[in-house]
């Protein structure tokens, strides 16, 4: 029986939240709605009760659906956002809330930045750290030059005719 079904109330026994758990969930302090650590924060102590213990998580998920449904019924201000199971059943966000996230979720677009050497565009952080530092522009002409049957790579050259002038530079240099 790995899966159970617990409450938290304030001292005087008004039970707030109805939860699903395993292992020490129902213990657990972290992860909890902002209207949950407001209510744990207000009261001295908090009851922890574990109602009862399910083989499935499914059957767990189910109590918890009925629990909190009898609490709600009973006129119990409960601050559980959805009305049990998995996933947000029940719950709907307000569009201020939706407003909020969508701004947080939408992240700084940084500009658009060429590089002057070789035209190649990215964003403006990589592009200063990375690449303006090690750009010499746009090289896809090689140059190499074969003396007395050994080869010689002499680099890479923007032009066609840069490359010619530097294998023509490295035999003038040999003879």
């Amino acid at each position: 029986m790995s899966y159970y079904v617990y409450t938290h109330a304030i001292p005087n026994g008004a039970v707030f939240y109805v939860g699903k758990g395993r292992r020490d969930r129902a213990f657990s302090v972290s992860k909890r709605s902002p209207a949950w650590k407001k209510i744990f924060d207000q009261y001295a102590g908090l009851t922890i009760h574990i109602v009862a213990h399910y083989g499935t998580e499914k059957e767990a998920y189910d109590a918890e659906k009925e629990l909190i449904k009898r609490y709600r019924d009973h006129g119990a201000m409960l601050v559980n956002m959805s009305a049990g199971g998995k996933g947000p059943n029940g719950y709907v966000q307000s569009e201020a809330t939706r407003h909020k996230k969508q701004i947080l979720l939408t992240g700084y677009k940084h500009k658009t930045v060429t590089c002057p050497n070789c035209n190649t565009s990215g964003g403006e952080t990589s592009m200063k750290r990375w690449h303006f530092e090690k750009c010499r522009g746009i090289k896809k002409f090689k140059a190499r030059v074969t003396v007395n049957g050994k080869r010689f790579y002499l680099g890479k050259y923007a032009t066609k005719e840069d490359a010619k002038n530097a294998a023509t530079a490295f035999k003038a240099e040999l003879i």
